[in-house]
């Protein structure tokens, strides 16, 4: 098999250059696997206490004690002098986050069901203060509901009810299929990430040995040899072939030196067929530039301008929620954008049926969809040039 033994030795000589694009994939990854070890899962969210400032103009009656009792479970109060001119200096120096104002009126008003006003003041941009505003709300709404309802109840009735039923809570689970959802994530990346690497080692690879050989005088002599054609695109094919498979493979020998077992989760094998197809179009791609172009600078800043240019719009390197309606309209044309779709979304799928999993067949039906057309592209490029030849 003289073509397949050349394909061997093409890729022996630019190994070096191909290490390199691993290499990186390889920091890429443990920095990943650094980062989800410093962040154990049980602190991915905590509430974050806002400092208020709780300035009573009510003479403190008991229906404003008891905001103020309720509001301490998320607030940690600041003690601060009434006046204007203190409460704004707190504000600026972040002694405080956010001050409440109740007005001189507010219980007898709120008691009597007349409209009122609390007055606010928060930091700019603040979510915290979001936050606080709708615990704000809750208790105020909840306190409508019972002067509403119950005509008459006093004060101190009315707050004993409503810090009970705002006492009961439901606890929330969040769940992947990977239990760690620090590891999930980290495991996503991984994979993302890895579109950029296929990309760059397959187009370098296949790109280089296409290159060398549709050279005119190489082409003629292989043409006039004793193998058949046929013969010759078939070793051609399983050279590329075989080339892209073991680029997966190391890929997916790296994954389970990384992560282990967690490789083995359902989710995550999905992943690595879905890897697997993105492999084959990334092979498509690769044929067709190194079917395309005669220069070895070329192709380098082809590589560069491809990888780099699908995975920034497409969602690997900046995420696809932080990408614009438009930038992901464009980016649908690209295979890599399916592929990352496909990532994220898999992770967090609490089941996997065939129902549920009908839309991911359709992501990576896109990927081959685009990957048919490119190779039809290739293959007409290919005719063109023989045809120039034989001319």
């Amino acid at each position: 098999m003289p073509v397949f033994r050349a394909y061997r030795r093409i890729i022996k000589k630019n190994l070096s250059q191909l290490l390199i694009y691993l290499a990186v994939f390889i920091g890429l990854a443990a920095s990943l696997l650094s980062s989800g070890a410093a962040t154990p899962a049980d602190t991915v969210f905590s509430d974050a206490k806002v400092k208020l400032a709780f300035v009573d103009e009510a003479d403190s009656s008991i229906l404003t004690e008891g905001l103020k009792a309720y509001l301490e479970r998320y607030a940690n109060m600041v003690d601060v002098k009434h006046d204007r001119t203190s409460l704004q200096d707190a504000l600026f120096f972040e002694d405080v986050d956010y001050i409440l104002r109740i007005p001189s009126g507010f219980t007898e008003d709120f008691m009597a069901g007349r409209p009122i006003e609390l007055e606010k003041t928060s930091r700019p941009a603040s979510f915290s203060s979001v936050y606080l505003d709708m615990n704000i709300n809750k208790f105020l709404n909840t306190a409508r509901f019972y002067l509403a309802n119950i005509p008459g109840i006093s004060q101190q009735e009315l707050v004993a009810q409503v810090i009970d039923d705002l006492s009961v809570e439901t606890a929330v689970e969040i769940r992947s299929k990977v239990e760690d959802i620090n590891v999930g994530d980290n495991i996503t990346s991984f994979f993302n990430y890895m579109s950029y690497v296929l990309l760059s080692l397959l187009i370098l690879g296949i790109g280089t040995f296409m290159m060398v050989f549709n050279q005119k005088d190489l082409r003629s002599r292989t043409l006039c040899s004793s193998v058949p054609l046929r013969q010759q695109n078939m070793q051609i094919l399983w050279g590329n072939l075989i080339y892209a498979v073991v680029c997966w493979m190391v890929m997916m020998i790296l994954g389970f030196v990384m992560y282990g077992r967690t490789m083995l989760a359902k989710p995550v094998m999905l992943m690595a067929l879905n890897a697997f197809v993105f492999t084959l179009v990334a092979l498509s791609i690769s044929f067709m530039v190194g079917s395309t172009l005669n220069s070895r600078n070329a192709l380098s800043a082809v590589t560069n301008v491809v990888s780099l240019g699908m995975c920034f719009t497409c969602g690997v390197f900046v995420p696809q929620f932080m990408l614009g309606e438009k930038v992901l309209a464009f980016a649908q044309i690209f295979p890599v954008y399916w592929y990352v779709r496909f990532n994220n979304e898999i992770i967090n799928l609490g089941s996997i049926a065939l129902e549920t999993f009908k839309p991911f067949l359709g992501y990576m039906g896109m990927q081959l969809g685009i990957g048919v057309a490119i190779l039809a592209v290739a293959l007409v490029i290919i005719k063109q040039k023989r045809q120039t030849w034989e001319a």
